[in-house]
């Protein structure tokens, strides 16, 4: 059996459940199939790592808060270390927080119902986003 592995750093140190975070370090494994698991702050994210080499992992976050150690276990050196510890939080949103909404703008297709005919010239949405102010 080799040296266990040992996180060193990661990239960024903080984020909420699904950043994409780059664990460097040693002896994360020998290939992919070496590696048999991979914790950030207790959660489990094996499912989503990529292992790269023996000093690179890409791994998403999991639904974890507050701060904890980046854990590696590979087949050829068992459950590892870590010197880094990742920060997971959870985002709020609030009517400040910026966020983006889609409007469909395709044309509209004419359609006949009964003896009308809705076409875009005769279909307008007044306030698309429900942000009106006076209400419809």
């Amino acid at each position: 059996m080799g040296p266990p592995p040992v996180v060193t750093g990661i990239s960024p140190k903080e984020g909420p459940p699904g950043t994409r975070v780059i664990v460097r370090g040693e002896f994360l494994g020998n290939k992919a199939q070496d590696l048999t698991g991979l914790t950030i702050c207790g959660c489990d994210c094996l499912l989503s790592a990529e292992w790269k080499s023996s000093n690179k992992i890409i791994a998403r976050s999991g639904p974890c808060k507050g701060r904890g150690d980046i854990i590696v276990t590979t087949r050829s050196g068992g459950q590892g270390t870590s010197t880094v510890q990742f920060r997971g939080y959870h985002e709020t949103i609030g009517p400040m927080k910026e966020s983006a909404v889609w409007v469909e703008e395709a044309p509209i297709q004419s359609y006949v119902w009964g003896r009308r005919t809705l076409s875009p010239t005769n279909y307008q949405q007044e306030d698309p986003l429900g942000l009106s102010v006076e209400g419809n």
